[in-house]
């Protein structure tokens, strides 16, 4: 097995990652535990006439997405306009 060159930035490590293959290096590499948390959520309602969850389900199916998903999507990014203004 190969030893991992020093890196003098994160590009240099970029470009060297990019070509060349990390299977080659395993014997210096070392099993670490990583931990995934998700920040609670809250359920809200809303109320929407009919007419409107059908356009944002089909708004949604053409992004690949879910409806709410969507929803949420777009109350956070207004929330950030909002905040920068």
């Amino acid at each position: 097995m190969k030893k991992i060159p020093k890196f003098k930035s994160e590009k240099e490590e970029a470009d060297f990652w990019a070509t060349h293959d990390s299977a080659d290096y395993l014997s210096e590499t070392k099993e670490i535990k990583v931990k995934f948390t998700r920040s609670k959520k809250k359920l809200v309602s809303l109320r929407l006439d009919d007419k409107t969850i059908k356009e944002l389900k089909e708004i949604a199916d053409s992004k690949g997405i879910g409806y709410l998903q969507l929803v949420r999507m777009w109350v956070l990014e207004n929330m950030n306009k909002m905040k920068a203004a």
